[in-house]
């Protein structure tokens, strides 16, 4: 674990977080591109109220997304326009971000943690806290992700509530996708 992630690391109340399987499924079919090595990823739109944040959708990269080995820099452009549709749709706002780690661990990386503070500081965004999943893939091939609440003063590993939305994940139009995601966290629990 990296210093910057150890000293963030802190026992505190958790704000609750779920995520749509919608939200999850189009993270889960995105993630899938990564089998080529590169990183892929989207911002996350949601509520972030008082009584805890909902992810209602997850975009994707964007046409002029530039994807790395260990870098991933989404369409501005294209990010935008989803969250213009999403506020029309459902007051949907930006709470967070999602990308891959297709070669390495669900932990935030040293520049995934400098990119989250930025946000976080940054007077003209807003943000008291900033929602941030990595995806990856187990032994088996199967997208996993963790997700980490981050505040100015800490990060945790969050596991949020699935929030079922048509199709159900058990219903036979779920996609594949969505039925192999799978949220690990057990590994980047809280340790005291």
């Amino acid at each position: 674990m990296s210093d910057l992630l150890a000293r963030m690391t802190a026992r505190r109340e958790v704000t609750p977080v779920t995520i749509t399987d919608v939200a999850l499924s189009a993270i889960a079919r995105e993630a899938l591109r990564s089998v080529d090595g590169l990183e892929t990823g989207g911002i996350l739109l949601g509520d972030d109220a008082t009584d805890g944040i909902v992810i209602r959708h997850a975009g994707g990269p964007g046409p002029k997304a530039t994807r790395g080995e260990r870098t991933f820099m989404r369409d501005l452009d294209h990010a935008r326009r989803l969250a213009d549709s999403a506020w029309s749709e459902d007051r949907s706002q930006w709470i967070g971000e999602w990308h891959t780690h297709p070669t390495g661990g669900l932990s935030p990386s040293e520049v995934d943690l400098h990119s989250y503070m930025r946000h976080l500081h940054d007077p003209e965004l807003g943000f008291d806290k900033f929602v941030a999943i990595i995806a990856g893939f187990d032994s088996s091939a199967r997208v996993v992700v963790a997700t980490w609440l981050v505040e100015r003063d800490r990060i945790v590993a969050v596991v949020p509530e699935r929030l079922p939305t048509a199709p159900a994940v058990n219903s036979p139009y779920a996609s594949d996708a969505v039925r192999h995601a799978a949220f690990v966290a057990d590994e980047h629990k809280e340790t005291p």
